[in-house]
Order: C-alpha cells, then sequence, then structure tokens
C-alpha cells in the first residue's frame, strides 16, 4: 500500500459523520420564519379568546380535539414518510424531547394527568426555542414545515390551555423534580444514538440551528444546556403559576 492511500485511509478515519444532514433550518427573521411564527401565535390567541366563555365539558371537548390532531398529525408525518421511504430508524423516532412532549401532550388533553402537565409545561419550553430557532430534523418539505408546526405548537398550546382553560397548575418544587427525572433520560437516549448513530435530543451532536444557547462543541455545549435547563424549568414554573393566578382573577 503506497503512503498516499495510507494517508487517505487514516484521514478518513478521522471524519465524523454529520448526525444533522437531512435537517433543515428555518433562519430566523426570514420570510418563512415569519409565516411560521405569525401563524401559531395568531391561533393560540384566538384559542384563548374563543375558549374563555365556553363551558367545562367544551373546553375539555376541544382539548380531546387538540390532543387527538396531535396524535393523527404524527401519525400522517410517518405514514407519510413509510411510503416516500424516507423513514430512517436514526431520524423519525419520536425521541427528541419535542418528540415526547406532543405524545404527552396528546395525552393529557384526552385523559387528563397533573404529571403528565407537569412535564409537559417543563419540556415544552423547547417547543418555544423551535419557533424561534426552527430546525426541521425531516427535511425542507412544505408539508414537514406544516407538520413540525402542528407539532410543537400543540405542545406550548397544550400546557397554556390545561393552565389557563383546564385548571391545572404546577406543583410546588415540580421543576425540579421534573429536572431530576428529565436526567434519567440522559444514558437511554444516548444509549439509543449508539447503538443506532442517530442525534436524539442532540446528545451527540449541538443543533444547526443558531440558538444562543447552545455554546461550544461536544460535550461542552451539552454542560451548558443543564444550567439552561434548570433555568428554564424555573421561568416557566413561575410563568405558568402566574398565568394560573390571572386565570382565576379574570375568570
Amino acid at each position: 500500500m503506497d503512503t498516499l492511500s495510507t494517508l487517505d485511509t487514516s484521514h478518513k478515519a478521522y471524519i465524523t459523520p454529520n448526525l444533522n444532514e437531512i435537517h433543515h433550518v428555518v433562519p430566523t427573521g426570514s420570510n418563512v420564519w415569519m409565516i411560521m411564527n405569525c401563524i401559531f401565535w395568531g391561533i393560540l390567541l384566538v384559542t384563548l379568546i374563543f375558549s374563555k366563555n365556553l363551558s367545562e365539558s367544551a373546553r375539555k371537548k376541544l382539548g380531546w380535539g387538540l390532543g387527538s390532531l396531535s396524535l393523527l398529525n404524527f401519525a400522517a408525518s410517518n405514514i407519510k414518510m413509510f411510503i416516500e421511504n424516507t423513514w430512517y430508524i436514526e431520524n423519525s423516532l419520536p425521541l427528541h424531547l419535542c418528540g415526547m412532549s406532543a405524545f404527552i401532550a396528546a395525552f393529557l388533553l384526552i385523559r387528563g394527568s397533573q404529571i403528565s402537565y407537569e412535564f409537559l409545561v417543563y419540556w415544552g419550553a423547547g417547543a418555544i426555542h423551535a419557533f424561534l430557532t426552527p430546525e426541521i430534523t425531516n427535511g425542507s418539505s412544505v408539508y414537514n414545515h406544516i407538520e413540525y408546526s402542528i407539532s410543537h405548537g400543540i405542545i406550548i398550546l397544550g400546557s397554556v390551555y390545561a393552565t389557563m382553560r383546564l385548571g391545572y397548575v404546577p406543583r410546588p418544587g415540580s421543576w425540579w423534580k421534573v429536572f431530576l427525572y428529565t436526567q434519567l433520560t440522559l444514558p437511554i437516549i444516548g444509549g439509543i444514538n449508539y447503538l443506532l448513530g442517530a442525534n436524539y435530543m442532540y446528545l451527540c451532536q449541538k443543533p444547526d440551528a443558531n440558538n444562543p444557547f447552545v455554546v461550544g462543541e461536544w460535550p461542552y455545549y451539552l454542560i451548558g444546556l443543564e444550567l439552561v435547563i434548570v433555568i428554564h424549568f424555573y421561568a416557566f414554573y413561575q410563568l405558568h403559576r402566574a398565568l394560573a393566578t390571572w386565570k382565576s382573577k379574570t375568570a
């Protein structure tokens, strides 16, 4: 084997695969970004206004509809990927935090659960960033933009709707308890990533989106994110407690 071949082989051995290869970043401030955010936040506002004077039974039915939409959105997306032969086990499982939150939102809105509500409140903080710095994990098609917006939108809307229209309130101390439970998911998802060559929860490679809270390269950005998560969880605990108090005063 000649020297050049050896160097080429050695060089290839150190090439790190791009685990976000098919991801599509929507630039913050772009026309598409503006459309996604205006439509979602507009729908959230209209939903809260519309549901204010509904009966308790009607509010539950509306919540059931939102939860069902979350499940249908997931099912339709996966069926589409299977038909188009674009479903990949290392990229298409619902193992990102927002992917799991979409199911939690559906369970909360359809069945009702205090624990599910609290997980949705805190894990749903990531869905805010999904609209501020969008990164679509399954490609750049128009359909994927819509599916992404519905999925992440129901996560945010579901938690706010549960607080303001279904009577849920985060319990004292729930923010740090959910943070501790979240730590248990890290070795599990990390092990799955290792077996599949995946990047679920962005544990192996940072997102491509330019999020100001993601600083440095692997593994250092993960350390910073732990602190960011604690701050976000506490902030959302206070936010939803304040929303619940405000709702009771304006009811």
